[in-house]
């Protein structure tokens, strides 16, 4: 059986930008009752839920002894209405900062999971990171509150959750 590690990602006090985190939190509730959900620290069971705010190296330390992951998390494309919910792999996201960082300090992520298989972290392949995204403008307000589109999305963005998790 494959352990699943489901990461809300944001800063629930960035406005929009903590939409995964909300996502995550409904999806926890909503398994909670499931005795394949379990607590961070706890070992052999196959869904883990954590809400975190990290990126690049850190992120993907954190991903170590998963087959699969899915990420849910805010995106800022221009590209879809407010609060749509996108899903891709992480396989199909083009590496925007590779060969360049914005911060000498860390890596995006997807170098970052380069750089730990390259050092024998055991790590799931891209194909096998799945992103639920939801569009948000608003990701640097600082509120603890979501816009009215982006809480409207919250549900659907859990229904896929617990889709993707159905699949895996």
């Amino acid at each position: 059986m494959s352990k699943i590690l489901v990461i809300g990602l944001g800063n629930p006090i960035l406005g929009d930008d903590g939409v995964g985190w909300v996502v995550a939190q409904e999806v926890e509730r909503r398994l909670h009752a499931s005795s394949s959900l379990s607590s961070p620290g706890q070992q052999n069971t196959p869904i883990t839920i954590e809400c975190l705010s990290l990126a690049g190296i850190s992120l993907m330390e954190r991903m170590i002894g998963y087959e699969r992951i899915i990420l849910i998390d805010s995106l800022n494309t221009g590209k879809y209405p407010q609060g749509a919910v996108i899903t891709f792999s992480l396989a199909s996201l083009e590496d925007l900062t590779y060969g360049h960082s914005a911060s000498a300090h860390d890596l995006s992520l997807k170098r970052a999971l380069e750089l730990g298989r390259t050092m024998g972290a055991s790590l799931p392949d891209e194909e096998n990171i799945q992103v639920v995204a939801i569009e948000a403008a608003h990701v640097y307000d600082f509120t603890e509150e979501l816009s009215p589109e982006i809480a409207a999305a919250v549900p659907q963005a859990v229904e896929t959750t617990l889709k993707l998790l159905g699949a895996l």
